[in-house]
């Protein structure tokens, strides 16, 4: 009976390491940038919209090169998006009260796919927002996308401020003959 019980623990073992070894080949991650600009203002409380230049995606390439096609992408969802300050070399994010980020494509609605409000004074050149968990699929598999910031300021700033949009999207796909 010790004999059974061993062989049946290590075979669960065996099954439970091939699953996760699968899961892991059938993972993976793209990793996209753009910028915007937020401009000097002496206005605060209103919301300012501003939009990224289109981010091609090479969806095509990057879904071969990890052994997979667009028809067999599963999910795709945004694991991480930090925004960074470029310009000024000394600005912080001390300026924003809170900002939304968009997802748009062609033939699309646009989607919310990340924000952080309340954002306090913490003198930060990089924040980090939180996901929506918002499908992604559909904007991925496109030939391009933008991203549209809302922000709205909770004080003046006197220069322009660029700022980089550094996204991850977890991509859950089949594998080609698997």
């Amino acid at each position: 009976m010790k004999k059974f019980f061993y062989v049946i623990t290590l075979l669960l073992l065996t099954i439970n390491t091939s699953c996760e070894e699968l899961n892991r080949l059938t993972v993976f991650e793209l990793d996209y940038e753009s910028n915007f600009t937020v401009a000097s203002t002496t206005i605060v409380d209103i919301p300012i919209s501003l939009e990224t230049p289109p981010v091609p995606t090479n969806s095509e390439s990057e879904f071969e090169s990890n052994n997979t096609s667009s028809s067999l992408i599963e999910s795709i969802q945004l694991k991480k998006l930090r925004l960074i300050v470029e310009n000024p070399n000394d600005g912080d994010f001390n300026f924003l009260r809170e900002v939304h980020l968009f997802i748009d494509a062609e033939g699309l609605e646009e989607a919310e796919i990340a924000f952080a409000e309340n954002l306090e004074n913490q003198d930060l050149q990089i924040i980090e927002l939180e996901t929506t968990g918002v499908e992604l699929k559909d904007f991925l598999k496109q030939d391009t996308f933008t991203l549209r910031a809302s922000t709205t300021t909770d004080e003046t700033i006197n220069e322009d401020y660029n700022i980089k949009v550094d996204c991850v999207f977890r991509v859950d796909a089949n594998i080609l003959g698997l």
